[in-house]
C-alpha cells in the first residue's frame, strides 16, 4: 500500500483508493497521459483495449511500469471492430452500438459462442503483447455486467483460460450512496444494478472483486471535474475502485472517442497539486489491488 507522497505508506486503516484509467491503448493522447501519471505516482492500474490503434506501440512501456500499476484487459464490444469474424453480433466486423447490445443481451439474443470466442481472443492478444495474464478484467461501457457476456467471462475462468488471481470489476454500489453523492444518479443506479449478482458468482469461483467501486460521470467539458471527484473520495470500502479517463491535449483523438475534451481535463486535475490536496483532505491514499 502506498501514496502518491512519494516514499510515504497510507495508515493500516486509512481509505486505499485503486485508481484506474481505462482505455489505454485506445490513442497516444491517452497512453501517454496514463504512462505519465503512473510514473508520478498517480494511478494504481490501468485498463486495455485489444483493439486499440496505440496498444502495440505503447504496451512496452507500460510493462517497464508494471512494479507501479496493475494491468487489466479492457473488454470491448462497442465503438471498436471485434478481432475475429462476429457474423451476428458485429456483422462486417463493425460493432453494435451500446443499446442495441444491451437490448440483445436481455433478450438472450447475443450468440454466446461468438461472445466466448471474442472474449478468448481478447485474452490470447492481452498475453501475447504483454506476456502475462491480465491483473483484472472489466469492460468498455461496463459491457462485462451484461448477461450472456458476463456468463461467457465467468466461462474463462471456469475452463481455466483465466488464472484466478486475475480479478474482476465489480461496478455495484449501494443506492444511498449513489444518491448521497449526487453524480449522474440514474446511469450510477443503472450500472450498478446490472451488476447485482457479479460478486457473489465470481466468489464461487474463488475469483477476487474490488470490494466497491465509484466513477461514474457525465465527461461533462465545464472543467469541473475537480469537485466531481472530490465526491468519490468518500463512500463504503477500506480498498474502493475508482475508474477515469485521462488523456493528454495535442493530441488527435480515436475517431470512436466521444469524449476527447472531458479526457484532458481529467488529466489537468490528475496532474494537478490539487489532486493530492484533496486526497490529504480526505485522508485517501493511493494503492493497488490488494492481494
Amino acid at each position: 500500500m502506498w501514496s502518491v507522497k512519494r516514499g510515504s505508506f497510507a495508515m493500516p486503516d486509512a481509505t486505499m483508493l485503486q485508481l484506474c484509467a481505462d482505455d489505454f491503448g485506445l490513442s497516444e493522447g491517452v497512453d501517454q497521459a496514463v504512462l505519465a501519471l503512473i510514473a508520478d505516482g498517480r494511478l494504481t492500474a490501468t485498463s486495455c483495449m485489444m483493439a486499440g490503434r496505440a496498444l502495440e506501440r505503447d504496451a512496452a512501456e507500460l510493462v517497464r511500469q508494471r512494479s507501479r500499476a496493475d494491468i487489466g484487459l479492457h473488454l470491448t464490444f462497442t465503438d471498436l471492430a471485434p478481432l475475429g469474424a462476429m457474423p451476428t453480433v458485429a456483422p462486417d466486423g463493425q460493432p453494435p452500438a451500446l443499446k442495441d447490445l444491451m437490448r440483445r443481451a436481455f433478450t438472450g439474443r447475443l450468440d454466446t459462442t461468438e461472445i466466448g470466442r471474442e472474449i478468448g481472443r481478447q485474452i490470447d492478444r492481452f498475453e501475447a503483447i504483454f506476456g502475462f495474464p491480465p491483473d483484472f478484467v472489466d469492460g468498455h461501457q461496463h459491457v462485462h455486467v451484461l448477461p450472456i457476456i458476463r456468463a461467457a467471462l465467468l466461462d474463462q475462468f471456469r475452463n481455466g483460460r483465466l488464472p484466478h488471481t486475475t480479478a474482476i470489476r465489480n461496478c455495484a454500489e449501494p443506492v444511498a450512496s449513489i444518491l448521497r453523492r449526487g453524480v449522474e444518479v440514474p446511469k450510477a443506479l443503472l450500472i450498478s444494478g446490472l451488476s447485482t449478482g457479479i460478486a457473489t458468482a465470481a466468489r464461487r469461483l474463488d475469483v477476487p472483486t474490488n470490494d466497491s467501486f465509484r466513477g461514474i460521470t457525465a465527461f461533462s467539458t465545464d472543467r469541473a471535474f475537480g469537485a466531481t471527484f472530490r465526491r468519490f473520495l468518500t463512500g463504503p470500502g477500506m480498498s474502493p475502485l475508482a475508474m477515469c479517463h485521462p488523456a493528454l491535449p495535442g493530441f488527435a483523438p480515436d475517431p470512436t472517442d466521444a469524449i476527447p475534451v472531458a479526457r484532458t481535463l481529467e488529466y489537468a486535475y490528475f496532474s494537478s497539486e490539487a489532486f493530492l490536496d484533496d486526497l490529504t483532505a480526505s485522508g485517501v491514499s493511493l494503492g493497488r489491488r490488494p492481494r
